[in-house]
């Protein structure tokens, strides 16, 4: 084992020897953990080495989350990687399950709120999602939810399943996430206001910029709701570049990926997740054809593949 320095600890030592066993292990870059973790080369370096000036346990802590994070995804078409919006969130699911009541996430077309609900629901036991339309009606809803929730697909009235959905969740810890809720109306929204009171259990609703506008008026049509709403951050206007360097690194692995490249992709994605992993990134990785990923191959897929205007 490597020397240290006396300010790091007996678990400090234990995790940066983890850490360079599981980059060894794996083939998996410094340079890629790094940016997964959001902690500068250098640092980690630092960390790595026994360099470090200070204790280093609150980065060791975040190297270790991007680790565990790596693993936990590996098998995923798309990365979870654990962006700004991915964080928001997960906070929104959290808070809304253990307080019992509602969650509010509101954030524009294409920054990641329901890929983050999806993986949520997909590796959180008792959760339910279910995504609304604009043509959901009072009684569409709660047949849903009884098939989703109670597993009653039978004869009975809309009164038979709605009662038989509250005695499935009542008092449980289960988590029940509505996404594209700006589409619904006053009605079904009171339906779940509803369910969320005789069951008690937690509520997320997720939607567009549209939602808070819905909520928020004092009063408002939505002020029931509104009033239980125990978690109800900004509206989330786009992914930031810390979040866009993650997640092309997370899509091209453990390959390094220069700062230009990542900057000239978040500025063609414009705070959309959705364009870069499932335009840009997906686009080079049809046309790449082994050439070196650097700006000029970034350009050209970009206006000759996706028809975007040149951000040079």
């Amino acid at each position: 084992m490597s020397t240290y320095p006396e300010h790091y600890t007996p678990e400090d030592i234990r995790q940066v020897e983890q850490i360079k066993a599981w980059m060894a292990e794996r083939n998996y870059k410094q340079a890629a953990l790094a940016r997964l973790a959001r902690v500068s080369s250098s640092s980690l370096s630092q960390i790595l080495g026994g360099t470090y000036a200070t204790a280093p346990g609150k980065l060791l802590v975040n190297v270790a989350n991007a680790m565990k994070h790596a693993d936990d995804t590996a098998s995923d078409t798309v990365a979870a990687v654990e962006t700004s919006v991915f964080r928001v969130a997960n906070t929104a699911f959290q808070m809304a399950r253990r307080y019992r009541n509602f969650a509010v996430v509101s954030a524009f077309v294409g920054t990641g709120k329901t890929f983050a609900a999806k993986h949520y629901q997909r590796t959180t036991p008792n959760t339910y999602l279910i995504e609304a339309t604009p043509t959901m009606t009072v009684q569409s809803l709660i047949k849903l939810l009884a098939r989703t929730v109670a597993g009653f697909d039978g004869k009975g009235s809309i009164d038979d399943k709605f009662r038989a959905i509250v005695d499935s969740l009542v008092n449980t810890d289960s988590l029940l996430i509505v996404d594209e809720a700006d589409t619904l109306t006053p009605h079904v929204l009171h339906t779940l206001r509803r369910l969320r009171d005789l069951a008690n259990v937690g509520i997320v609703l997720c939607g567009t910029e549209h939602l808070t506008g819905l909520i928020r008026p004092a009063h408002g049509q939505f002020d029931q709701i509104r009033s239980r709403a125990g978690f109800w951050p900004e509206t989330i206007r786009g992914i930031t570049a810390d979040d866009a360097a993650a997640l092309v690194q997370a899509a091209f692995g453990d390959e390094d990926i220069s700062d230009e490249v990542i900057a000239r992709l978040f500025a063609y994605c414009k705070g959309s997740a959705r364009m870069l992993i499932e335009g840009l990134v997906a686009a080079i990785t049809q046309f790449r054809n082994g050439r070196e990923l650097n700006v000029q191959l970034v350009d050209a897929v970009a206006k000759q593949a996706l028809c975007l205007q040149s951000v040079a």
